[in-house]
């Protein structure tokens, strides 16, 4: 179960390796660099083999395999908490999470990752380009989604008719006169479909 060597062990420059603790006797021993390398020695650091890991997600993982009460167990570790654990400090108890610095989330690089709070981790994460992608992918999805059941003008009429707070259809009845579904109606109201669209209600004498 302990993953694969894939290539011998050469330092680099400025490169420290501490011992890492699993809390059990395993067949090597290891250490985690501030590179973010992980190595598998018998005797000497400078001896043992780089251990490629494995992927999950994106992120790097050392799996091994312990006994428990007589029966073998698998477990797994992240290299970049790993590394946070051995080369970084927290300032405050409530930094419970380590994030990549630039969002690769194989770079475990000491440099590349910083304690953070729960709150400062998804404030990064909204950040990032595969997301702020990802979010921009959704809205031209919806705006091509919808428009082959709707029309701008439709839009802003069915808006209005949303924000109407002498409205008496129920959005049942309003998504059988617009023919959109319900889950549709709620996401245009929620501003999930068409967001990109303001109205605002027509005021006395508005024609």
């Amino acid at each position: 179960m302990i993953s694969k060597i894939y290539e011998d062990f050469k330092p680099f420059v400025g490169e420290i390796f501490k011992d890492v603790d699993f809390g059990v006797k395993l067949k090597s021993n290891y250490a985690i660099s501030n590179y973010g390398r992980f190595v598998s020695y018998t005797d000497k650091v400078e001896e043992g083999k780089i251990l490629k890991g494995g992927l999950t997600d994106g992120y790097r993982i050392f799996r091994y395999r312990i006994k428990e009460d007589g029966k073998p167990v698998d477990k797994y570790a992240f290299i970049y908490k790993l590394v946070a654990q051995y080369f970084l400090k927290q300032t405050s108890e409530d930094q419970t999470c380590v994030i990549h610095l630039d969002y690769v989330r194989h770079n475990d690089a000491v440099l590349n990752l910083k304690y953070c709070t729960r709150e400062e981790m998804l404030a990064h994460i909204k950040k990032s380009p595969a997301v702020i992608e990802a979010k921009r992918k959704l809205v031209e999805f919806n705006k091509q989604a919808d428009g082959r059941k709707l029309t701008t003008t439709q839009v802003i009429h069915l808006k209005k008719r949303l924000l109407d707070p002498n409205r008496k259809t129920k959005l049942k009845s309003l998504a059988k006169q617009f023919n959109i579904s319900e889950m549709q109606l709620y996401r245009i109201k929620r501003g999930e479909n068409w967001g990109h669209l303001k109205v605002e209600l027509d005021k006395p004498g508005d024609e």
